[in-house]
């Protein structure tokens, strides 16, 4: 696949709380970062290919997960497209049906409108796009994810069934196992973004999620780790070889 039909995305990566959200938050905001955002994804993944970052925390508004509560299963534990509980079920911050359209509309709509513009810009120069979607993960599962295995991956490859080719989720973990990596499909997490106006529909939107468990690069304090640059490597050719396996 050319390089100008890949979209990186990454929801998740910022520690920004914007001065005019922090008044609603109720609890230890600095804690709640720490186990939340997805340190240093950007600079794990970003700089290559045409990339769409969230510029806020998911604290105040969370990208990847669908705009009305309705249709997130996640907001059955208060963490929907606007969270109000925190990682371990505690109240976050009271925000109410007027609040959170505000939010929604001042943060959701416009990082989607940039999102869906960037897909269809790859589909106009090039005819295909391939999406991948960069996070990260907490080593042990916190308390509101849904798998609770205590043994993690070192990578998670996620995947959609309209979306993902079989053989490309494949392939990517055998390169993964064969440098010495453990690796897992659609666990802890599953799925692949794909923004709506394709979702479902446009078969040549393909679209991966990367999950890379903070062991491999970070310490428990936020820090940086010893091989950082080393993860930051594997992580560069393993998007490197899915673009290349990612061919009609």
């Amino acid at each position: 696949m050319h390089p100008s039909s890949v979209v990186i995305h990454v929801p998740h990566a910022s520690t920004l709380i914007p001065a005019a959200e922090r008044s609603s938050f109720l609890t230890d905001v600095e804690d709640e970062l720490l186990k939340m955002t997805d340190m240093y994804c950007g600079e794990l993944f970003c700089g290559e290919y045409k990339s769409v970052v969230f510029p806020v925390s998911r604290l105040v508004c969370d990208p990847e997960r669908f705009r009305s509560d309705a249709d997130e299963p996640m907001s059955r534990v208060g963490m929907g497209a606007v969270y109000t509980r925190t990682h371990s079920g505690k109240t976050l911050r009271e925000v109410g049906e007027a609040g959170r359209e505000r939010i929604l509309r001042a943060y959701y709509d416009p990082h989607h409108a940039g999102f869906t513009a960037a897909v269809q810009a790859a589909l106009d120069r090039t005819g295909g796009c391939l999406i991948i979607d960069g996070h990260s993960f907490c080593p042990r599962p916190l308390p509101y994810e849904q798998d609770q295995n205590p043994v993690r991956p070192d990578f998670c490859i996620g995947s959609d069934p309209f979306h993902t080719p079989k053989r490309i989720e494949e392939a990517a973990v055998v390169f993964l196992r064969e440098r010495g990596f453990t690796a897992a499909v659609n666990a802890p997490f599953a799925g692949a973004i794909v923004p709506m106006r394709f979702y479902r529909r446009d078969a040549r939107v393909r679209s991966v999620m990367i999950e890379v468990n903070r062991r491999l690069y970070m310490r428990g304090d936020g820090s940086k780790n010893s091989a950082f640059e080393e993860t930051r490597r594997t992580v560069r050719e393993l998007m490197r070889f899915i673009i290349g396996e990612c061919r009609p």
